[in-house]
């Protein structure tokens, strides 16, 4: 297996077969596209959701607490704390586990939740720091949404700019080559996108205003969230390359590296689909959240409608960032 995700028919042999017994206390169970688990607690339920942070070097702390906590937010569920797990390659000094818990605190702090507990080891398997987070997070029983809820005629919304967490790890991970073709505010402003990853408020904002359901996009980018989250439903998907809102930042940065945005991780951006599109785009412009009507949810197949045509959406494959490497880089 290469690098990335797992692939989906990996996934659908040698994972979902193997999942223990299942408890009527829990109300969605693990699928495919489905990134949280959601316990009945009553009047409330649990959402849960666990992630690595692997491809970014940097900024990983950081990641690792938002990223985990758009999950829950996907199911319109408020995040109250995380447990993080931390593994340190052998001879790590003290600055990187503190620099490290300086970031995952400061993203804490931003969304109002706690660090709940979790595991620091030093280990020789890794080569690089590793942050494994599982996000806890409460919403109202009868209120919670799920990526398998979409249904047929459903507009398909995405929620500020397609690849801002990828575009914010290439420009700062790869600064110092990107400074030798680009000026420094440009390459500001595109690590500027890290600050936009946080997807909670119009996760909140749309299960409030009709949405059917709802995917953060992560790897593999708008074409893997389109392809999982009509996979989950059972239904077909088409979005229109046309519609789709890409920065110039990204544009640019993408074309430098030779990868394709739309398969890009994609953190800040959340696909949504619902039976009154325009309600959503309103009720999020007016909280200053830039949304834009992508596509449909169909009867069956999956689409990118481009000028050229209909493409087929398929399973995704590993994210467009693990592509980039120096060795391949001509400066």
């Amino acid at each position: 297996m290469e690098v990335g995700k797992v692939p989906v028919e990996i996934l659908k042999r040698s994972v979902f077969p193997y999942l223990g017994a299942k408890r009527k206390e829990v109300l969605v169970h693990s699928q495919l596209g489905e990134d949280s688990s959601i316990i009945d607690f009553g009047e409330y339920v649990a959402v849960l959701s666990t992630d690595p942070i692997t491809a970014s070097e940097k900024l990983s702390g950081f990641l690792s607490v938002i990223i985990s906590c758009n999950d829950l937010a996907s199911c319109g569920a408020k995040p109250i704390g995380i447990l993080s797990t931390i593994l340190l390659p052998e001879g790590s000094d003290e600055s990187v586990l503190h620099n490290l818990m300086e970031e995952i605190d400061k993203a804490a702090k931003k969304l109002n939740i706690e660090v709940l507990g979790g595991h620091t080891e030093i280990t020789t398997t890794v080569n690089k720091p590793i942050i494994s987070t599982t996000a806890i997070g409460m919403a109202k029983k009868g209120e919670y949404i799920t990526t398998k809820g979409a249904k047929i005629g459903d507009d398909v919304i995405v929620t500020k700019a397609l690849g801002l967490e990828g575009t914010a790890i290439l420009a700062t991970d790869y600064e110092d080559l990107l400074l030798k073709h680009y000026d420094k505010d440009f390459i500001l402003k595109a690590q500027s996108f890290i600050n936009e990853i946080n997807v909670i408020e119009e996760g909140l904002t749309a299960a409030q205003n009709g949405a059917n359901a709802m995917h953060d996009i992560t790897e593999g980018g708008i074409l893997g969230a389109a392809y999982e989250i009509a996979e989950a439903s059972g239904l077909g998907i088409e979005i229109y390359e046309e519609k789709l809102p890409v920065r110039p930042e990204t544009k640019e940065i993408c074309r430098f590296f030779g990868i394709n945005p739309l398969k890009l991780i994609s953190s800040g951006s959340m696909i949504i689909t619902a039976s009154d599109g325009d309600k959503i785009v309103k009720s999020l412009s007016e909280k200053g959240i830039q949304a834009t009507i992508i596509g449909k949810i169909i009867k069956e197949g999956k689409y990118l409608i481009t000028s050229k045509g209909k493409e087929e959406i398929t399973p995704p494959e590993r994210d467009e960032i693990y592509l980039v490497n120096r060795e391949r880089i001509k400066v």
